[in-house]
């Protein structure tokens, strides 16, 4: 919009005495409701900081406090179970590689918040390419590393977990078992590197990326079958809890939000008043 267009706006004027009661009206009642709102998110933040902390002590020293444990060798971890060996990427995962060359996949995947979703083929929200072609075939049980741009985006989560046959991106490096392994031990241990920011010393090029061969020769350790179970069935519901709390949190926030725009439009219009001893 053009400043010639805005201006022809109408807008309502009350009286410059009724204007300044409106205006400190509000400018209390929002400054309680921004108060909230960050308190709201405060909370938010450490039940999120909580959730990496239980992540990352899980998949790093298991669920027996009292098991023997020796140096990991590895500067972000520290000590980890005795019984756990040390092995790369690529003794567990190879990298899965199968074109959707004829194009007849169209259950769309997209990596988002860490989290493996739908997404509608259809869609004309953001940019899609014409042909699937090139995505790649993926399997459940698969984990997706987004390996673009490591020195730009320090932010994102770059690890999911697939949970059904689709196709995802190829810019995507996609892990498929090659050994009986639990993928959502690995996907939660690969998280927690992912929080820790272990990825972003890894990336090469002028735009700071890794491939299969690279990534693959990240130190990883391996609990016994059942211990990897045992952590993943633990943290799929410790997170479910948290999440589920966060989810209210956000709600409310929401509700805050709408109840402040609601507020500043109902006074600024004049569909509500101040009196004068508000």
């Amino acid at each position: 919009m053009r400043w010639a267009n805005f201006i022809q706006l109408p807008i309502t004027l009350p009286p410059e005495e009724e204007q300044n009661r409106i205006a400190d009206y509000l400018d209390a009642k929002c400054a309680e409701i921004d108060a909230l709102t960050a308190d709201i998110q405060t909370q938010i933040d450490t039940l999120e900081q909580y959730k990496r902390s239980v992540i990352t002590e899980a998949v790093t020293k298991g669920l027996e406090p009292d098991v023997e444990m020796k140096d990991s060798g590895i500067a972000w971890v520290g000590m980890i179970p005795a019984h756990w060996p040390l092995h790369p990427v690529y003794t567990y995962f190879g990298e899965r590689k199968n074109k959707n060359r004829f194009g007849v996949e169209d259950n769309l995947l997209s990596l988002s918040y860490g989290r493996v979703i739908r997404k509608d083929i259809n869609t004309s929200d953001g940019l899609l390419p014409e042909s699937f072609n090139t995505y790649n075939i993926v399997e459940a049980g698969d984990i997706i590393i987004r390996p673009t741009d490591l020195q730009n985006d320090k932010r994102s989560l770059r690890t999911g977990l697939v949970k059904e046959h689709g196709i995802i991106t190829s810019a995507y490096i996609d892990l498929c078992p090659i050994k009986e392994v639990d993928s959502r031990y690995f996907h939660f241990l690969l998280h927690a590197y992912d929080v820790m920011k272990v990825f972003y010393n890894m990336g090469n090029g002028v735009r700071q990326g890794l491939n299969y061969s690279e990534f693959s020769r990240l130190m990883v350790f391996e609990p016994s079958y059942d211990e990897q179970v045992a952590i993943a069935d633990h943290l799929d519901a410790k997170c479910a809890e948290i999440d589920d709390t966060i989810a209210q949190k956000q709600e409310q926030l929401s509700t805050l939000e709408a109840y402040k725009k609601s507020l500043i439009y109902e006074y600024v219009t004049g569909k509500k008043e101040v009196s004068c001893g508000e």
